[in-house]
């Protein structure tokens, strides 16, 4: 195997190691799906440092949708002032998060799925070339909403 791929593929291994740690941290805290998914994307851009490489929220991303809008990068990692790698994070199978993911020019594509419906057929769908690496985590419990 080339040394370039090599090196892709230990940054891919080092960055699914790293979400799946901060998951596991996050999860042992009682919190909500959207506390997670708000803690998760501010421990992403955190995580860019390790790479050296700057992290953001919210990376814009123009004419994502049919009608000509725009749409929002959930974490963008960048070097040089330059995007290198995209995180979406949900809670629930969002095709336009895929799309999104898609629609950016970067060389890393990472999609944080952390609920309970299986995407396996999804994935094959919507990433057959393998342009996204998927993170899909398990067994997260969430604090339930208290009822009104």
């Amino acid at each position: 195997m080339p040394k370039v791929l090599e090196e892709r593929q230990g940054y891919i291994e080092s960055v699914l190691h790293n979400i799946k740690c901060v998951s596991e941290e996050i999860s042992q805290k009682s919190v909500s799906k959207r506390q997670f998914h708000n803690v998760m994307q501010q421990r992403i851009i955190n995580l860019a440092n390790s790479f050296n490489l700057k992290g953001f929220s919210e990376y814009r991303v123009d004419n994502i949708r049919a009608d000509g809008r725009n749409g929002r990068i959930d974490v963008v990692w960048l070097a040089d002032l330059r995007p290198v790698t995209v995180f979406e994070i949900d809670s629930r199978i969002r095709i336009k998060s895929i799309k999104k993911l898609l629609a950016v020019k970067v060389p890393f594509r990472f999609w944080v799925y952390y609920g309970s419906k299986n995407i396996t057929s999804l994935i094959h769908k919507y990433n057959s070339d393998n342009l996204i690496q998927v993170i899909q985590l398990q067994d997260i419990y969430f604090k339930r909403r208290k009822e009104v």
